[in-house]
C-alpha cells in the first residue's frame, strides 16, 4: 500500500530502501551486528536510517558501493560492520533518525548456557503528531491534505518549545495561532496547498510577516532553529514510508521462545520484517530465547553418579563380608 503513494516520490524523492541487519551472537556471549542498505545513493545518505558511526565505545567500518551500472536506474549498496565483537547493550536515541536498541546476554549455569535477544523499534506516533497523514495511508488519494495539519503540528510545537526558553506572552501566542490559522485557511479555500510543500520555516515567517514588528526582537532566528529541527524529525517520519527492514539473528543453542516471523532450521537463524505501517504507531518488539545443552559436563556428572553408587555398593559388600 504505501510503496503505491506516489505522492511521496514527487515531493520527497525517496525511493525504496532496503535495510538489512544480521546479527551473529557467539558463544561468548558478544556478537557482531552487519547493516546492509540497497537503494538510491542520496536515499543511502539520508537521515531517516542512519548506519551507527565510530564513538568512544565502538568502531564501525562502514563501505558505499554501486551494485548496478545502469545510469538510468543506479542501485548502490551500503554496508556498516562493527569492527570487534561486543557484548554492551546498543541503545540508538538520536530522535533525527530511527530510534531502536539491541540487548544480547548469556546465562551459564553448571549444566547449560542460555542466550537472550532483545530488541525494540520505537514507534514514531505518527497517529499523534501528523493524524491526518495516518488517515491519508489508508486510502489511495493523490492529494495533499495531509500536510496541512502536519505543518500545524510543526509550528504548535514549536511556539510551545519556544515559550520555555523565551518570554512570549499569552496575548503574543494567541494572536500568532489566529495569523497562522488565517493562513492555512486563506491557503486551504484557495487549494494551494503545495505551498505547504515547503519549508516550515519559510512559511511560518511568511504567515507572520504582517505581524512582525510586534514580535520579539529575535523572534524568527530563534524560532526558525526550533521550527528546522521539528521539520527534520518530519522528513525522517515520511522518508521512512519507503524502507523495509529485516533483523536477522543467528542465535546459538536449540530454541526455546521467540516472536520472529521466520526461523530457518538449517543455520539458526531468526527473521524479523517491518515496514513504516509496524512502527508508525506501536513499537515494535523482537526477541529470542535459546539454550545450549552441554553434554559433556553432564555426561561427567552421570558417569561420578554411577561410580559413587558403584563404590558404596562395593563398600557395603565388603562390609558384609
Amino acid at each position: 500500500m504505501f510503496r503505491k503513494i506516489s505522492i511521496f516520490l514527487i515531493f520527497f524523492l525517496c525511493s525504496c530502501v532496503e535495510n538489512l541487519i544480521h546479527i551473529s551472537i557467539f558463544d561468548n556471549g558478544s556478537y557482531i551486528v552487519n547493516y546492509t542498505s540497497i537503494g538510491d545513493k542520496d536515499d543511502l545518505l539520508d537521515s531517516d536510517f542512519v548506519h551507527p558511526k565510530t564513538n568512544e565505545k565502538h568502531e564501525w567500518i562502514t563501505s558505499l558501493n554501486k551494485k548496478s551500472e545502469s545510469k538510468s536506474n543506479e542501485v548502490w549498496e551500503k554496508e556498516t560492520i562493527l569492527s570487534s565483537p561486543t557484548k554492551s547493550k546498543l541503545i540508538f536515541t538520536n530522535s533525527s533518525n530511527l530510534q531502536y536498541d539491541i540487548d544480547i546476554s548469556k546465562s551459564s549455569f553448571i549444566f547449560w548456557d542460555t542466550y537472550s535477544f532483545n530488541s525494540n523499534i520505537k514507534n514514531l506516533e505518527i497517529d499523534v503528531k501528523y493524524p491526518e497523514i495516518d488517515r491519508y495511508l489508508n486510502v489511495n488519494e493523490d492529494d495533499l491534505s495531509w500536510l496541512v495539519p502536519a505543518k500545524k503540528y510543526i509550528f504548535s510545537e514549536s511556539i510551545k518549545i519556544y515559550r520555555t526558553q523565551n518570554e512570549l506572552n499569552e496575548i503574543t501566542v494567541d494572536r500568532i495561532s489566529n495569523q497562522i490559522d488565517s493562513y492555512i485557511s486563506y491557503v486551504e479555500e484557495k487549494e494551494y496547498e503545495k505551498e505547504f510543500s515547503r519549508k516550515s520555516s519559510d512559511i511560518f515567517k511568511d504567515a507572520l510577516s504582517s505581524m512582525k514588528k510586534r514580535l520579539p526582537e529575535n523572534f524568527f532566528f530563534e524560532i526558525t532553529l526550533i521550527i528546522d529541527e521539528l521539520e527534520m524529525e518530519f522528513k525522517k517520519n515520511t522518508d521512512l514510508m519507503l524502507d523495509s527492514f529485516t533483523f536477522s539473528v543467528a542465535i546459538p543453542g536449540e530454541l526455546r521462545s521467540t516472536n520472529a516471523s521466520l526461523v530457518s532450521d538449517s543455520d539458526n537463524t531468526l527473521y524479523w520484517s517491518f515496514e513504516f505501517s509496524d512502527i508508525a504507531t506501536n513499537h515494535f518488539n523482537m526477541y529470542a530465547h535459546s539454550i545450549v545443552i552441554n553434554n559433556l559436563v553432564l555426561q561427567l556428572f552421570f558417569i561420578l553418579i554411577v561410580l559413587f553408587f558403584i563404590g558404596f555398593i562395593w563398600k557395603k559388600r565388603l562390609k558384609k563380608e
